[in-house]
């Protein structure tokens, strides 16, 4: 997961769209790594029994580990051996990723999944020609971009 804060280039978690995706992702049993260049410490989880009255953990099952959560600061660490990208807040730093780069530290294709509009046309078409599986939220034309590719 790229992006834990609300918004692009600040360092806030309060009210972020990330938590809810993350929360989802640990009922299911994923193993998640974080990064967001803002975030120091994620309180939402690393104190979630302590905040009773506003914590989302009881909305959701398997929430227990998410007290350890760490907000990791090297992107090369949190993208090796990855299957998943998630592509979550539109910090300037993941504006440029390099997709040969990505699927050269996951060591294999993988899926991305842009949820804020991260990837332009050019990015989408190197991760598909690279055998990624793409999907982005308001990004209903990656389906014609997948067939004409194949053609």
């Amino acid at each position: 997961m790229l992006g834990a804060s609300y918004r692009e280039d600040v360092g806030d978690t309060r009210y972020s769209g990330s938590e809810i995706l993350i929360r989802r992702l640990a009922e299911m049993g994923a193993e998640i790594r974080v990064h967001d260049p803002y975030v120091e410490q994620w309180w939402e989880f690393n104190n979630q029994e302590s905040y009773p009255d506003n914590t989302k953990s009881v909305f959701f099952r398997n929430q227990e580990r998410l007290r350890d959560l760490v907000v990791l600061k090297y992107l090369k660490v949190v993208l090796r051996d990855i299957d998943v990208l998630v592509l979550a807040v539109r910090h300037e730093e993941y504006l440029n990723l390099d997709p040969d780069e990505i699927v050269g530290l996951a060591q294999k294709p993988i899926a991305v999944v842009d949820c804020f509009g991260i990837l332009d046309d050019v990015k989408i078409k190197r991760y598909l020609e690279l055998g990624c599986e793409v999907k982005g939220l308001g990004r209903g034309h990656i389906q014609r971009m997948k067939r004409e590719g194949k053609r």
